[in-house]
């Protein structure tokens, strides 16, 4: 099916530009509107913004095979989501059974981190076994090597509960060590962290990558006593370590956000970290909701979806997926800006009020219509 998209003020994130155009999508890619070509809809998008599709950088996709789990396609389509990346829901043991089921049955584009731990993130009562002596390095390397597109990085959880102390470190060392061999980045969960944040910063490599920076639990957090960014992050920062919001349920705290945030400490992704405990519900609700919070935090809208689309495009070696050029796969989200009072809240009590809301209002991936607004097009 092929469609014009009309009156649209377009994004192209991979140029950072925003400009009023006409966009066409023909034989599933992004093409030039053609005078008197028929399409099979013409969509007047005037008061929209049309961008490319999102990606969520950091979910828990995996329903069926973890408790956490939800339906990718049930998420991902409404939301303006056309690519996402699991969050390490399976490690060694589970990722090719997922592999080859969830993720081969879904129509999202699904990457994956894999669980340096094998067992993976099976359920909510305990945690994974993050004890270095068990990490299998033969089978995580030919992992990686096996299944290269759709592999994206090698997650650990480094958290009071699950590794504490000088255990903690030796992990991620050795996940570190392992990453290297394995060809891939590492991405660290720090919620409640069981060591200083500057001091783990200062253990990963540049492209490797803190999720949930803006947490609130336990003493290790963004912020010194004096609710100035720690240095070593800033270090950290300069030397290329990557920082991702990854709201979640349970890892994330407004008040550290907006502190950090005003002092410059933006995310380099924003992504949901979305599970069965906060789907379309408070405090997560869904990327496009997030998104807008940092829209009342101050950030331009166009460094907001650059933190959506061209940045995780980048990381996961796809750039062609943050970018509206002609002939680039035909992965577009129309949007609406809607001027409304948004509440938001965390799971420490904290509450935000915003002004504005993104809201998809027609998602398109490889040229195909997968969502529209019931009163839109």
């Amino acid at each position: 099916m092929d469609f014009l998209i009309k009156n649209g003020t377009v994004y192209d994130p991979a140029r950072h530009l925003m400009e009023k155009k006409d966009v066409a999508l023909v034989d599933g890619v992004i093409a030039a509107p053609e005078e008197g070509k028929e399409y099979r809809q013409v969509i007047d998008a005037e008061g929209c913004i049309v961008t490319t599709g999102l990606i969520d950088y950091h979910v828990h996709y995996m329903r069926g095979a973890s408790e956490g789990g939800v339906n990718a396609d049930v998420v991902s389509a409404c939301s303006g989501i056309t690519t996402a990346v699991d969050g390490g829901t399976a490690g060694t043991g589970l990722y090719e059974h997922a592999l080859h089921t969830l993720v081969a049955n879904s129509q999202v584009r699904f990457l994956n981190y894999l669980l340096v731990a094998s067992g993976g993130q099976s359920n909510n009562r305990y945690p994974e076994n993050l004890d270095p002596a068990l990490f299998d390095e033969k089978k995580i390397v030919a992992m990686f090597k096996k299944h290269p597109d759709n592999l994206v990085g090698l997650k650990t959880r480094i958290s009071n509960g699950i590794i504490e102390g000088e255990l903690a470190r030796e992990s991620v060392k050795r996940t570190v060590e392992i990453a290297e061999k394995a060809g891939t980045r590492v991405i660290v969960h720090v919620t409640d962290c069981s060591i200083p944040l500057d001091e783990l910063a200062d253990m990963l490599r540049p492209g490797d990558v803190i999720c949930h920076i803006y947490q609130g639990k336990g003493k290790n957090i963004c912020l010194g006593e004096d609710g100035k960014v720690l240095p070593g992050l800033l270090k950290a920062r300069e030397r290329g370590v990557l920082f991702d919001a990854s709201n979640g349920r349970s890892n994330y705290d407004l008040t550290i956000c907006q502190a950090a945030v005003e002092q410059g400490f933006v995310p380099d992704v924003i992504s949901s970290d979305i599970n069965e405990s906060s789907c379309f519900l408070q405090p997560l609700h869904s990327l496009p909701r997030i998104l807008s919070k940092y829209l009342d935090f101050g950030m331009s809208l166009e460094d907001v979806l650059d933190r959506a689309t061209i940045r995780p495009a980048e990381l996961i070696g796809m750039p062609e997926l943050g970018s509206m050029a002609e002939g680039t796969t035909g992965d577009v989200v129309i949007l609406k800006l809607k001027k409304k009072d948004v509440e938001y809240c965390d799971i420490n009590g904290n509450t935000f009020i915003g002004h504005q809301v993104l809201v998809p209002q027609m998602t398109f991936m490889e040229g195909e219509c997968v969502y529209c607004q019931a009163d839109f097009a």
